[in-house]
């Protein structure tokens, strides 16, 4: 259709296209297509992943550029960062890098960052759970405390307007909802440096009857013509007595809302409180209740809170980092305190120190994995993938190493069964909780998924390669090896009958390790060196010689015009000094939650295969299992698969290759020979994930197949016996 005269121009059928998807997942604003901006920008749009139709369903396509997925981004910096997504051996990472404009977001987010001094015209019942909640556990005594200092401040005559202000507010925090603090205009002159000959009859137009306010003002009760003396006395009363205990409330409630996250408008509201209102002379602050009318107020707004409780805080950032990322991150301060100055167990025991350690290290994988993302994004193909090799693993390599060289230095067998079973937990949670949960939480919005079958073809055909040549070892010793049993009963009382032994293995080490030096370990060695070296022809075969495979294609899908300059969150420089920070205080937190394990695997009933494989294994992929699970919200199922298959081919091609390499350095007394439970296990969850994945589609049926699955094969680990050494 022609543009009429005069008229904005029609975007075309891909921008009409983009903007709905993006509005449909709640990430962008709602401008039309070829709506501008002032300073004549118009709203760009992001999608992490459009495909289009004829080679991809992941998504609607851009007409302008047919048989790629193609990938469109507000910056350069962003449009790298989405194409890093899909590059194979690059960590996936769905968050933004830069700023967004605020342009482009949406109504709900825009929210999540008010100063809630907005009133709206039609905000619905405050009668919520929220509210009511946090009457139960904020406005009470908050109310009760204004109370308390209201009569401190009457009792001090001088300051009585801070007294009768303080009782006000009582009322307003017990349930501030659909109520407005405001900032009065002094008679006669400026208000907050904005006076004129207009400051008088706003003073008294805040004295009028207003539909808006219910009626006519509520009279304020003003000293008669104080003088300078005895505001200065009043306001010094104020500022001893009344104002620390209140400041001192308002900044615990604070910090125990941000704390909740879905509090941070009550943290919002307290903060504001301190700062502003109870700062200003008590004659310049008045409370009123609202009604639903569209009536503007006279004066300026600094309060006015609709909702106690916001569910979509959980997207909140601060300085582009995520708000639980941000309240875990002084726990990691806790922890490394806690253990290394209160060495003895003196205030805390070495349970409650592993769980800290374990809890830290979540954080700090987030951190770790953004800060690569970012370096990446900003960075060369080259910088990057050498970043993603060092980097990518090194959250659960400093905890493996450190718990080799503790078993070592004490002598216990335990601690190389634990990184055994860790790595096992690793490997089976990625091929099969990762890509099932995805699967599940995405079928719930999209009844049929599909994703690029050959890209998964590529990373199962690895994945089989890693398994086959990680387990070969210990196939190996299972066919050569000498059975040895600890002790043995005869049950039939006959000396031919039938025995029954406990304790049995594999003995490598029999006529003088022969069997293992001269022929288990070369092939350990053997291994450990095809392994890598097939993962670097991985790296060659997608993303250089047959990088079509992806169909990666960079478009810009918006209008002309639509330029944002990136501001990115972390500079290359700011995020190699947060990465390096990181992988320090993991060490650190690694090295506390190994030395406190001890208690955990000599007290506990359960078997040290099930803490190994679960809690081991699982707690510092979490962040992974987030970025994949958004993923799969967005109809991107492809990214959420790549998570837990390059998770578990890294696992076994780059992992345990180091690990060998670090026994030869620091001997350890890691053996590449495992279980047959982990073998079997690993083997079952391989194939599993192979056929499920065959045909390139999945629903939210399949997906709970792979988590029952896997919750089968932790029933097993949890009934297991203890493993030998342990």
């Amino acid at each position: 259709m022609e543009p009429e005269a005069g008229g904005p121009r029609r975007g075309s059928l891909c921008d009409r296209r983009c903007a709905a998807i993006n509005n449909a997942h709640g990430d962008l604003g709602e401008l039309p297509s070829g709506s501008h901006l002032p300073h004549g920008l118009a709203a760009p749009r992001v999608l992490p992943g459009i495909a289009c139709p004829q080679h991809s369903d992941e998504g609607p396509l851009c007409e302008s550029c047919p048989g790629k997925t193609t990938l469109t981004a507000e910056n350069a910096v962003e449009a790298n960062k989405l194409s890093n997504n899909y590059k194979f051996g690059f960590k996936k990472w769905k968050s933004h890098v830069t700023e967004r404009p605020w342009e482009d977001r949406s109504e709900i987010v825009k929210e999540l960052y008010s100063d809630l001094n907005v009133i709206k015209g039609s905000a619905g019942s405050t009668v919520t759970c929220g509210n009511v909640l946090y009457v139960l556990l904020f406005g009470w005594w908050l109310a009760l405390l204004y109370v308390v200092v209201a009569a401190v401040m009457f009792l001090t005559v001088v300051g009585a307007p801070y007294g009768r202000l303080c009782w006000d507010l009582a009322g307003y925090f017990l349930w501030p909802f659909g109520k407005v603090i405001q900032r009065l205009e002094e008679a006669g002159g400026p208000a907050g440096g904005a006076g004129g000959p207009d400051a008088p009859a706003a003073a008294a137009g805040a004295r009028e009857t207003s539909a808006l306010l219910g009626g006519p003002a509520p009279a304020r009760w003003r000293p008669p013509a104080p003088g300078s003396r005895r505001r200065a006395a009043a306001a010094a009363a104020w500022l001893c007595l009344g104002y620390p205990p209140l400041a001192l409330a308002h900044a615990l409630l604070c910090f125990a809302a941000w704390l909740l996250v879905f509090f941070i408008p009550v943290a919002k509201m307290s903060a504001r409180t301190a700062r502003r209102v109870l700062l200003l002379p008590p004659e310049r602050v008045c409370v009123r209740r609202l009604r639903m009318t569209e009536v503007p107020l006279e004066a300026e707004v600094i309060l006015c809170c609709y909702r106690a409780v916001n569910a979509y805080y959980y997207k909140y950032t601060v300085d582009g980092i995520n708000v639980f990322a941000v309240n875990l991150l002084p726990l990691v301060v806790v922890t490394l305190v806690l253990g290394y100055v209160d060495e003895r167990n003196r205030l805390t025991s070495s349970p409650v120190k592993f769980t800290l350690a374990l809890l830290s290290i979540m954080p700090l994988s987030y951190y770790i994995g953004m800060a690569i993302a970012s370096i990446s994004a900003q960075s060369n193909f080259a910088v990057g993938a050498v970043v993603n090799a060092t980097f990518g693993s090194i959250t659960e390599l400093t905890f493996y190493i450190t718990a080799l060289i503790k078993g070592a230095r004490e002598g216990n067998k335990c601690y190389e069964e634990i990184v055994k079973a860790a790595l096992t937990g690793t490997l089976v949670g990625c091929v099969l909780l990762v890509p099932g949960l995805c699967m599940v939480i995405g079928g719930i919005r999209h009844q049929e998924q599909r994703f690029n079958s050959r890209s998964a073809g590529v990373s199962s055909a690895l994945l089989f390669l890693s398994v086959g040549g990680v387990f070969a070892p210990t196939l190996f010793s299972k066919v050569y090896g000498k059975l040895v049993c600890g002790e043995c009963h005869n049950v039939t009382q006959n000396p031919l009958g039938r025995y029954l032994c406990h304790s049995c293995h594999f003995d490598l080490m029999h006529s003088n390790g022969t069997l293992y030096y001269s022929h288990v370990q070369p092939l350990v060695y053997t291994v450990s060196l095809l392994l890598p070296t097939a993962y670097l022809i991985g790296l060659f075969f997608t993303l250089k010689t047959h990088s079509h495979i992806y169909d990666i294609h960079i478009s810009d899908c918006h209008m002309p015009g639509h330029h944002h300059s990136a501001v990115v969150h972390w500079s290359r420089w700011r995020a190699l000094l947060i990465l390096l920070l990181s992988t320090l205080c993991m060490s650190a937190c690694a090295d506390l939650a190994t030395e406190h394990i001890s208690p955990i695997l000599t007290n506990s009933t359960i078997s040290q295969y099930f803490i190994g494989v679960t809690v081991l294994a699982m707690v510092p992929e979490l962040p992974e299992i987030v970025n994949g699970i958004q993923f799969a919200l967005q109809n991107n199922l492809s990214l959420s698969i790549e998570i837990g298959n390059c998770i578990a081919v890294q696992v076994c091609m780059l992992q345990i290759p180091i690990l060998v390499l670090f026994t030869i350095f620091y001997p350890t007394n890691f053996t590449l020979v495992f279980s047959d439970l982990h073998v079997y296990a690993s083997m079952f969850s391989v194939v599993l994930m192979n056929y499920i994945f065959m045909d390139g589609k999945c629903d939210y049926f399949q997906g709970t197949v792979l988590v029952m699955v896997y919750c089968i094969l932790l029933a097993v680990y949890f009934f297991a016996p203890s493993p030998s050494g342990c």
